[in-house]
């Protein structure tokens, strides 16, 4: 398909990245596009010619992707689009800091995603994942971003209009540079800096003065949440107690003031000051008027599904006369699985509160807590959503919202339909109940309980392997192969493969070996010997997307959990067959009388709702540090 396009010079290098991502060509042909700078943003339809009329330069991309889907669809599918964004500022923030750090050949194909569904803002959220002068140990072999992959990334954001925006950490989560003996004395207690000392301020300094060598942006998210136990180590021990909410004021300050040394603004999480469950201060009154003029909070929360709660929470921050911004989330940080579904009731529910209370920054957080073992590309319904969302499609008439909505995605996935990517989801369902806030990490805790110990079976519902061979059947009406995103749909399949098979595992084979049942546990020694092909062949397409999207320091950690999932099963058969054949009398592990996981004692209550996406937690109970 070639297109005529007539725009300024400035967008040609970006509509040439955006031709070779979406199978078009420009030049010659009756297909003409004009796109211009205008006061409104809408698509014209006149003379068997599409005009663009723009904004904002990223705005032009946005509108451009939806004359190429009606094309591509509908072809010269003749009405008018208004486009109006009803929130000034939507960013897609990107978690590059557990084990995950993304390849630039994938973070440009993301940004051409993000152009195409009107995103200006791009943040990558890095706690030591990026090079800093004179600091070695930050970000040791973790593979971090040099200072030219952000220039180039910068660029590249450029191209489409979208601001690169940095977003670090200040603070506290710095846990993987605590470890090193060169860095300790930065430390007050855990992964939290030791505020008042000039060596604390120093090594602050430089990771902002990287920041402003790195980034074109003048903006700047210095973090600083989660930080509650701030004071109560090292400073305690030198200083003597001081309020939180005066430790906080005093550290903000003086890194506000070396953010205005490099002319730089700055936002940061809003929680140290303000409860994101319910509004409430977490610091007297008194500290919250001393807050420093000149920052910006951001109201994380990405846990309730009604306006009303995040309606009010924004109002109570905006008591606090400072400028305010939200950050709402695409679930992508429970294992393997996205949970698409969860996010769009979350993030509707949210925009629609920013509206009401007129706050125009939303940052859509796409975190990767306990190893980033989901794809950003995974969660690309929620991305799309929060982007209808903000131009606020979702209440247009239904067949236009059907054909912006269906049409656009299909072109975005590379032929996939919606509701068939949603099914990505999955391995996450783990009943046929239709509540969307019924959300968990079954993906993971499932496949990483372990066989023997069987820590999380108390909490697993009977039904749990006809739920997976239901998901296998699903999997396999989807037309994902020869598509961009095939690999994805392979990985979350391979994966049901395996709970399919392992999921309710534990539970017979204890059940067998109490009741002696030699035959069953005969049938639970042939499934478990079934199981390690197939966690093999997870195990390989799921290396393949790693490799495929993100650089491979970082995968290590999941050789050794997977590795040692193996390993265990290899364990539990050795077990089986020993105790089948007489070698062994008893296996000790399966001798225990469990307790409910819910702490019910032997009153078993099955968990729907269990969000554990911790691996430590999950696989054994004997880990003393």
């Amino acid at each position: 398909m070639i297109l005529n396009i007539h725009c300024p010079n400035e967008f040609k290098k970006g509509l040439e990245e955006l031709a070779k991502e979406f199978d078009f060509e420009i030049g010659n042909s009756d297909i003409e596009v004009f796109i211009e700078k205008s006061e409104e943003d809408k698509v014209l339809f006149i003379n068997n010619a599409y005009h663009i009329y723009y904004t904002e330069d990223v705005y032009a991309f946005r509108m451009f992707f939806h004359v190429l889907t009606r094309y591509k669809i509908n072809r010269y599918f003749d009405y008018n689009f208004e486009f109006k964004a009803e929130i000034e500022k939507l960013t897609f923030m990107l978690d590059c800091s557990r084990n995950a750090v993304m390849k630039l050949d994938s973070l440009k194909r993301l940004i051409r995603y993000l152009a195409c569904m009107g995103y200006n803002g791009l943040m990558l959220y890095t706690e030591d994942t990026y090079e800093v002068k004179d600091y070695p140990y930050f970000g040791y072999l973790r593979t971090p971003y040099k200072k030219e992959d952000i220039k180039e990334i910068d660029a590249y954001c450029k191209l489409f209009g979208i601001e690169l925006i940095p977003c670090i950490q200040t603070l506290a989560h710095f846990n993987s540079i605590v470890r090193y003996p060169s860095m300790n004395h930065l430390f007050d207690c855990d992964d939290i800096l030791l505020i008042g000392e000039d060596e604390t301020y120093k090594f602050i300094e430089e990771l902002i003065k990287t920041c402003k060598e790195c980034f074109s942006s003048n903006k700047i998210h210095i973090g600083m949440d989660e930080a509650h136990m701030v004071g109560r180590g090292k400073y305690l021990d030198k200083f003597g107690y001081h309020e939180r909410g005066e430790l906080m004021n005093y550290h903000v300050k003086r890194v506000l003031d070396i953010c205005n040394k490099y002319g730089l603004d700055a936002m940061m999480w809003s929680d140290m000051y303000v409860s994101l469950a319910t509004g409430a201060s977490n610091v007297s009154k008194d500290k919250l008027k001393e807050i420093p003029d000149g920052i910006e909070l951001i109201y994380w929360d990405y846990y309730h599904t009604n306006v009303a709660h995040y309606e009010n929470v924004l109002n109570i921050h905006k008591r606090l006369d400072k400028k305010i911004g939200f950050a709402g989330g695409a679930w992508k940080w429970l294992g393997f699985t996205p949970d698409n579904r969860y996010s769009n009731i979350e993030i509707d529910a949210s925009m629609r509160a920013c509206k009401l209370t007129n706050t125009n920054n939303y940052i859509l957080t796409a975190w990767g807590d306990n190893g980033t073992e989901t794809s950003p590309f995974a969660v690309l319904p929620a991305i799309f959503y929060a982007s209808l969302a903000r131009y606020n499609y979702l209440d247009l008439d239904k067949d236009i919202n059907k054909l912006v909505f269906n049409n656009e995605f299909m072109v975005l996935s590379d032929g996939i339909t919606y509701d068939d990517y949603m099914k990505l989801d999955l391995a996450n369902r783990i009943t046929h109940n239709d509540d969307f806030n019924e959300k968990n990490s079954a993906n993971k805790y499932l496949l990483f309980n372990d066989i023997l110990l069987g820590t999380l079976d108390t909490i697993i519902d009977d039904n749990i392997t006809n739920m997976y061979l239901e998901h296998i059947e699903e999997f396999e009406k989807v037309n994902y192969q020869n598509t961009k995103f095939g690999y994805l749909f392979t990985n979350q399949l391979n994966l049901c493969k395996v709970l399919s098979k392992k999921a309710h595992l534990g539970i017979d084979l204890r059940r067998d070996y109490k009741a002696n049942n030699k035959a069953g546990l005969k049938e639970d020694l042939n499934i478990l010997k079934e199981l390690l092909p197939l966690i093999e062949e997870f195990y390989n397409s799921f290396n393949y997307q790693w490799h495929l999207e993100n650089r491979a320091n970082g995968f290590d950690v999941q050789d050794i959990r997977i590795g040692a999932l193996e390993k265990r099963i290899k364990v539990a058969i050795k077990k089986l067959s020993d105790y089948l054949e007489g070698k062994t009398k008893v296996i000790e592990e399966l001798e225990e009388e469990l307790l409910c996981f819910n702490g019910h004692d032997k009153d078993f209550e099955k968990d729907y709702d269990n969000c554990e996406y911790r691996w430590r937690r999950m696989t054994s109970v004997n880990v003393n540090d």
